[in-house]
């Protein structure tokens, strides 16, 4: 999945709209975002959740986040100490949430002696449980000036890279840092895709200005960067730094309209319960398979879309809580909500593509829970 756009670092999920998951995303939705980037560990132990309450706040925001066509990465903030517990965490993690990417956050604890040898055998886990994940390394701005951060040990396993370009304790040199961490990493890292990390903060009395951070989006830009993101979704919401958070959303990055993919297409067809835009995602002899029913070619599956939209489901809104994208197929699972409080019914789809058309649609869905297994 290439990642490309604007995006936010969230930290903290309880103090971002008051928790409530789908505040943070239509927040999110409304700022033209791509992606956000949420905090689900810290060295050994998962982030964001309640363990004496036994609660993940994760999955909720994920959910809501992919409803609106924004897609979810994880980040780990990782010391070093205990690498093969810090690779089971985000492991654990990773598998638990099912996120379209991961973000190592590693800073100055990598900066002791020896531990190069740390730093692969953390990236070496990682990545041999997910050989074709997006991975990240969000560090220092310059590489040059820390040059015993163990940089090889981690990019090589990464696809990104997502420099924290943060020019705190200056004013007026936003362009100027931005060009220099680009080119630093491009001496370094040729291969490695750039995506750099701006301010929308407050720290120790220094704030970045609008227009510093309108020079950053626009420097991006220029440089051919496919996208930048802002740490930290839970300040930036803050009024303090309302300017900050506004000059984000006003910057136009491309298209912010998003294409939608086919179980998008299909999930906005049936809240709209408009017949001729469903069929038209169907090839003309696609199968349609449930348990104990297949039928075959369109105007059968006209018919049973038919009862489904009017009979089955006439109310309520549908909504993806979890989507995953293969070559050839769509797998995701959804639910039908009323009154923004009742789940009406659950469902598990898989869409089996050709020439961009459904030509197989495999679907089941239940009053009750599904349990999934992967």
């Amino acid at each position: 999945m290439q990642l490309t756009g604007k995006g936010y670092f969230l930290w903290r999920i309880q103090q971002c709209e008051n928790g409530n998951a789908d505040r943070i995303a239509d927040a999110a939705s409304d700022a033209g975002l791509s992606h956000m980037i949420i905090k689900i560990a810290d060295g050994g132990f998962p982030y964001n959740v309640d363990k004496e309450k036994n609660v993940d706040f994760v999955p909720d925001v994920i959910r809501a986040l992919r409803a609106r066509n924004i897609s979810v990465w994880g980040w780990h903030y990782v010391y070093g100490n205990y690498p093969r517990q810090e690779a089971d965490i985000a492991v654990k993690r990773i598998n638990q949430l099912k996120v379209d990417g991961y973000v190592i956050n590693a800073e100055g604890e990598y900066k002791i002696p020896g531990r190069s040898t740390n730093a692969r055998i953390f990236m070496s886990k990682v990545r041999d449980n997910f050989p074709n994940l997006p991975i990240a390394l969000s560090s220092f701005r310059y590489p040059n000036t820390h040059r015993e951060f163990p940089w090889h040990a981690f990019v090589e396993h990464c696809d990104l890279v997502m420099p924290q370009v943060y020019w705190m304790k200056s004013h007026g040199d936003a362009g100027q840092q931005l060009m220099r961490c680009v080119k630093e990493y491009k001496a370094l890292f040729p291969q490695v895709t750039i995506f750099p990390t701006g301010p929308v903060f407050k720290e120790w009395g220094w704030m970045p200005y609008k227009e510093e951070v309108d020079e950053f989006l626009k420097v991006a830009k220029d440089m051919g960067l496919p996208g930048v993101n802002f740490y930290s979704f839970d300040q930036g919401r803050l009024p303090l730094l309302k300017d900050l958070w506004q000059s984000v959303k006003e910057f136009q990055w491309g298209d912010q309209s998003h294409p939608k993919g086919l179980a998008e297409q299909l999930i906005d067809a049936l809240n709209t319960r408009e017949i001729n835009s469903l069929l038209d995602l169907y090839e003309d002899q696609s199968y349609h398979i449930r348990p104990g029913s297949v039928i075959k070619g369109r105007e059968a599956i006209k018919k049973w879309l038919e009862k489904f939209i009017n009979d089955i489901a006439p109310l309520g809104k549908f909504i993806i809580n979890s989507l995953k994208s293969f070559d050839n197929s769509i797998s995701f699972s959804w639910q039908l909500q009323h009154a923004n409080t009742t789940v009406l019914l659950y469902g598990k789809d898989v869409l089996m593509l050709h020439n961009n058309k459904i030509n197989q649609h495999y679907s089941y869905f239940s009053e009750d829970p599904i349990v999934e297994i992967d």
